[in-house]
């Protein structure tokens, strides 16, 4: 059976919305649950092949459960990432504004990337390993926003390393939109394979060797 919408005029909807407001931390803590094991499904199985059955079953309990926390798949998709991508995003371009240098900002946006996708696993992972034409509605208000808001981060690493080459701190030889989707892809290629808890090594660790290595092969030698 296909995936529903919870109706938010029937009373499993008046329910929700009721809680959400006047709800205690014991309801609050339910629903970070109910999302986070979610986060974790979409991770394992991808936004479309999982079900909400699929994520019932993870928390031993059944669709019509979850139905008092969210009113369906879609409000599990936003819910697992919005939050986490616009913080990740926010405290990345607090580095991207200092005033270190264009070498260095750029190996604390590596580090620092690979950090937050460690302490906020399996969240952005969700939103990395999903196409945005299928896992996410384009119609939709808060996937316009996270879509453009992702976009305008990406467009200014283009302008870092495009102020890095004007400055002779980076090679000049080498396409600034090549090299900032090279970032991206070696980065968020992790999600692939790095789990915080099987891995030997932190996402600090992880960030700085990849720093190393995108750095290497970038700095301007004299």
């Amino acid at each position: 059976m296909a995936d529903m919408e919870a109706p938010s005029g029937g009373a499993i909807g008046r329910r929700r919305r009721a809680a959400q407001v006047a709800g205690g931390e014991e309801y609050r803590a339910k629903r970070r649950e109910v999302i986070h094991m979610a986060a974790t499904v979409f991770q394992e199985k991808g936004y479309q092949a999982a079900t909400l059955h699929d994520v019932a079953s993870a928390l031993d309990t059944d669709r019509a459960t979850l139905y008092y926390y969210v009113s369906g798949k879609e409000e599990l998709l936003r819910e697992s990432v919005f939050a986490y991508i616009l913080q990740i995003v926010d405290d990345l371009r607090r580095i991207a504004d200092s005033d270190a240098s264009t070498p260095e900002k750029l190996r604390e946006l590596i580090t620092g990337l690979m950090e937050a996708y460690e302490a906020h696993y399996p969240h952005p992972y969700v939103f990395i390993q999903e196409k945005l034409d299928e896992a996410f509605r384009l119609d939709t208000e808060w996937a316009q926003q996270l879509v453009g808001i992702v976009g305008e981060f990406q467009a200014q690493i283009v302008s870092i390393i495009e102020q890095g080459v004007r400055d002779g701190e980076l090679r000049a030889d080498l396409p600034t939109d090549v090299v900032a989707n090279g970032m991206f892809g070696m980065i968020n290629w992790s999600h692939r394979w790095y789990s915080p808890s099987s891995s030997r090594h932190t996402g600090k660790d992880i960030g700085a060797c990849f720093a190393e290595i995108f750095l290497a092969g970038l700095v301007a030698t004299s």
